[in-house]
């Protein structure tokens, strides 16, 4: 849940100020977003993007509101975005956003939640310098979530057979230097990019097992 983020206050205060765009990458059926609309961040600067989009409409069922949600909603594959990123900046208006592409350079925040762990980790790099594409490097900036993570670094033992690795708080905050010297400069990441991540003791709700859930977030100062 993205309310159990150490930064999820200074995210909604900074919403409630104004001038900010989050984006909720992998947003399922929009939970979170919505409660963080409940909670004050304004509806028309929160936007939600899913790779299935029926996952968007069961968020509308489930919560009767696709006649009154002002939360954008829209599907798409962060993958696909190009690397180089463009350089310039979409002036499509928010709610009329269809693409991830049109949000290069504009958001303040992007949360992302249970998404990373789904991958091996070259494709978490692919993923980690897309979304660092999205957001503004300025500061004030914030990329943040959770997703499984181990002490130590390693591929994690996947039931389904799947390739999934795990990342350590340290590899984690080794990846998004990385991810920022590549976009901008090694001697800029190292003096803008700040990388909190922790691996707090819990249980997983399915299966009552310690659960290793890395809470993160990546702020530019």
């Amino acid at each position: 849940m993205m309310l159990k983020n150490s930064v999820y206050p200074e995210i909604l205060e900074s919403g409630k100020n104004g001038n900010t765009l989050l984006l909720d990458l992998g947003c399922c059926m929009g939970t979170d977003l919505r409660k963080l609309a409940q909670d004050g961040y304004p509806e028309t600067s929160l936007l939600g993007c899913d790779l299935r989009p029926e996952y968007i409409e069961l968020g509308y069922k489930l919560y009767s509101d696709k006649d009154t949600c002002g939360i954008r909603f829209f599907a798409d594959n962060i993958l696909d975005l190009p690397l180089p990123s463009p350089f310039w900046i979409s002036t499509s208006r928010i709610d009329e956003v269809t693409k991830l592409a049109e949000l290069t350079g504009r958001l303040t925040h992007v949360y992302t939640g249970a998404l990373f762990h789904l991958f091996d980790e070259s494709t978490q790099e692919a993923l980690a310098l897309r979304v660092a594409t999205l957001v503004r490097h300025t500061p004030g900036s914030i990329i943040f979530g959770r997703h499984q993570g181990l002490e130590t670094p390693g591929y994690i033992d996947d039931h389904m057979v799947r390739v999934r690795y795990a990342h350590s708080p340290a590899s984690w905050k080794t990846l998004w230097q990385s991810v920022f010297s590549q976009l901008v400069s090694e001697e800029w990441a190292k003096e803008h990019v700040r990388v909190d991540a922790s691996l707090p003791e819990a249980l997983n709700i399915v299966t009552g097992q310690p659960s290793t859930m890395l809470y993160w977030s990546v702020k530019i100062v």
